[in-house]
C-alpha cells in the first residue's frame, strides 16, 4: 500500500511538473528535430441537440499561419452527425485559429496536438457563445489550455481593453514623448497588464507562461509599430528582440511581423537586389533562428517576383523547419502559376466593348477589360448601366495589393454564386496604381471570381469615384440599381451581406 501511495505521489509530482514546464518557443534550436516526425494537429467540432431543422453547420476557421499569408480562411460543414474533423495543413506547435461554428461559437482557439470542441446547442445563449461560456467544452490534449486561455480572454475584458488602447493611442504619440517619459507611460501599462496576468494565473499557475507570453508579445509588437521608421534605445532594442514567442498567434506571428519591419525602416536599401539584402540585415541583427522567422515573411511581399526571388529566400535560410515552409510555398506558387497560365490560355476573346478594351473571357464566367483612356466619366458610367440594362449593378473598387480587399473577394465569389438567380451584374474595377496587369490576371485566375472585370487607369478610377462618391481608400462599393440611382453607402464589406441584405441594398 505504501508503494502504491508513493507511485501515486510521485505520477502526481511529474504530472504537477510537466504541466508546469513551458514547451519549445517557435525559435528554440530544439525545434528542427521536434517537428521532423511531428504530424499535423487536428481539431475536431462535435455539435449536440441542434434542432431538427438543422442538418448541417457551417464552420469557418482562419488559421494564424508562417508563410505567404498571415492569416488563411477556409470553410467546411459538418456532417449530418453534426460533426466536422479538420486536420492542419502546417505541422508547427500551439496554431492559433479563429472558430466560427455557424451561430453557435466564435473563439480564438490554440491547436498543438489535438483539440475537440463539443457544442451544446440546446445549453447554448441564443446568440450564441464567446470564446467559452455555457454549453462550450474544450477537451483532448489541448483542452485545459484552451479553456484556460479563453478564459483568460474574458477575465476582466473591459479593463485589460482599456488599458490595450491605452498602450496603442500611446504608442501612436510616441513622437509627442522623450524617451524616458514613452518609457514610463509604457513601463506602467505593462504593469498594469502585468497585475491582471497575475491576479488570474493565481488559479491557474501552471498556464502562466502562456498567459505572459501572449501578454507580453503583443506588448512588444505595439512598441515595434511606435518605433517605425525610428531608432529606439539600444536596452529596449535588445528586450524586445530576445523575447521568444511560444503561439503560431496574432500576437506571436504579429510580434516577428512587427520587429521585422521595425528591422527594415531602419535601413535605406541601396543595392539592386532588396531580397539579398534584406537576409543579409536580417542575419547581422538577430540569432539565426530568428532571422529565418523573419525572412518568411518575405513570402507574401516577393510573390508576385517568386521565379526569382524564392530561390534567393530559400537560400538564404538556415533553419530546416523555416526552409521546408518556404520550399512548400515555392511549390504552390509555382503549381498555382501554371494552372492560371492554362487557364488563360484556354480563354476566348471578347468582342468589341465601351465599357474599355475587351481582353478575354474565362470559363469562370469572367470577362476582363482594359480602360486607359476615357473622354467623358459620365458617358462611361452611363454606358455601364446601359450595358446591363435590366440588372442592377455593384461596383468593387480594388487593388492588388489591397489585404482588406483580397480578403473581402471570397465573400463576394460566394453571394455571386448562390444568389446567380439575381438579376445583379458584379463589376470589379481594380486600379493599375502599384500594380501591373499580369498580376491583376494573376489575382483574378487565382481567386477565380466571375462578373466583370476592368484594368483601369488609377487617373481615371479616381475620377469615377469621385464621380459616384466612392471615397479615397480601397476597398469601396457603390451601388447602382435598376432604374440608375446611386448609392455609395449602401455595402461597406461583402462579406456582412446575406441574400436579403443583397436585395435591399441593390432595390430588388
Amino acid at each position: 500500500m505504501k508503494h502504491l501511495i508513493f507511485l501515486l505521489l510521485a505520477c502526481c509530482c511529474m504530472q504537477l511538473r510537466a504541466q508546469n514546464t513551458a514547451p519549445l518557443t517557435i525559435e528554440d534550436k530544439k525545434m528542427d528535430a521536434y517537428l521532423t516526425a511531428r504530424k499535423p494537429a487536428t481539431l475536431t467540432i462535435q455539435l449536440n441537440n441542434l434542432p431538427d431543422s438543422v442538418k448541417k453547420v457551417n464552420i469557418k476557421y482562419t488559421l494564424v499561419q508562417l508563410g505567404i499569408a498571415f492569416q488563411a480562411t477556409r470553410f467546411t460543414e459538418t456532417n449530418t452527425a453534426g460533426s466536422a474533423k479538420i486536420v492542419l495543413d502546417q505541422n508547427l506547435p500551439y496554431q492559433q485559429i479563429w472558430l466560427e461554428a455557424g451561430d453557435y461559437l466564435y473563439a480564438g482557439i490554440y491547436v498543438n496536438s489535438g483539440l475537440t470542441i463539443t457544442i451544446n446547442a440546446r445549453k447554448v445563449p441564443k446568440d450564441g457563445a464567446y470564446m467559452i461560456g455555457e454549453g462550450i467544452t474544450y477537451s483532448g490534449t489541448d483542452g485545459e489550455l484552451n479553456t484556460v486561455m479563453n478564459k483568460h480572454v474574458l477575465f476582466r475584458k473591459k479593463e485589460r481593453g482599456s488599458i490595450n488602447d491605452s498602450l496603442r493611442n500611446v504608442c501612436h504619440a510616441r513622437k509627442k514623448y522623450n524617451e524616458d517619459t514613452f518609457a514610463f507611460k509604457t513601463d506602467s501599462i505593462l504593469q498594469l497588464l502585468t497585475k491582471i496576468d497575475n491576479d488570474f494565473i493565481v488559479g491557474y499557475p501552471a498556464y502562466s507562461w502562456a498567459v505572459k507570453n501572449e501578454t507580453l508579445s503583443d506588448y512588444y509588437g505595439n512598441i515595434c509599430v511606435a518605433y517605425w521608421n525610428n531608432v529606439m534605445p539600444n536596452k529596449l532594442f535588445k528586450a524586445i528582440s530576445v523575447h521568444q514567442p511560444y503561439f503560431i498567434s496574432n500576437d506571436g506571428v504579429g510580434y516577428y511581423n512587427y520587429l521585422g519591419i521595425y528591422s527594415l525602416t531602419q535601413e535605406n536599401f541601396k543595392q539592386k537586389n532588396v531580397v539579398f539584402g534584406t537576409i543579409k540585415l536580417f542575419d547581422s541583427l538577430y540569432t539565426q533562428q530568428k532571422a529565418d522567422v523573419f525572412k518568411l515573411f518575405l513570402l507574401e511581399k516577393e510573390k508576385d517576383n517568386y521565379a526569382v526571388s524564392y530561390s534567393q529566400i530559400i537560400n538564404g535560410i538556415k533553419t530546416s523547419w523555416c526552409k521546408k515552409i518556404a520550399t512548400t510555398e515555392l511549390a504552390k506558387v509555382s503549381a498555382n502559376q501554371k494552372r492560371i497560365d492554362s487557364l488563360f490560355a484556354q480563354s476566348k476573346k471578347l468582342d468589341k466593348a465601351d465599357i474599355g478594351t475587351p481582353l478575354v473571357q474565362l470559363s469562370f464566367d469572367a470577362r476582363l477589360y482594359s480602360l486607359d483612356t476615357i473622354t467623358n466619366i459620365d458617358n462611361f458610367i452611363v454606358t455601364l448601366k446601359q450595358k446591363f440594362p435590366s440588372k442592377a449593378i455593384i461596383l468593387d473598387f480594388w487593388a492588388t495589393w489591397c489585404a482588406p480587399c483580397i480578403a473581402d473577394m471570397p465573400y463576394s465569389k460566394k453571394l455571386h454564386e448562390k444568389n446567380n438567380d439575381l438579376p445583379i451584374e458584379y463589376i470589379y474595377l481594380c486600379t493599375n496604381s502599384g500594380s501591373t496587369m499580369k498580376v491583376w490576371k494573376n489575382r483574378i485566375g487565382d481567386m477565380q471570381i466571375p462578373g466583370t472585370h476592368i484594368y483601369v487607369n488609377d487617373k481615371i478610377i479616381n475620377k469615377i469615384k469621385t464621380a459616384l462618391n466612392a471615397g479615397a481608400g480601397y476597398p469601396a462599393y457603390v451601388v447602382i440599381d435598376k432604374n440608375g440611382k446611386v448609392n455609395a453607402k449602401a455595402i461597406s464589406y461583402m462579406q456582412s451581406l446575406t441574400r436579403e441584405s443583397i436585395k435591399k441594398a441593390v432595390g430588388i
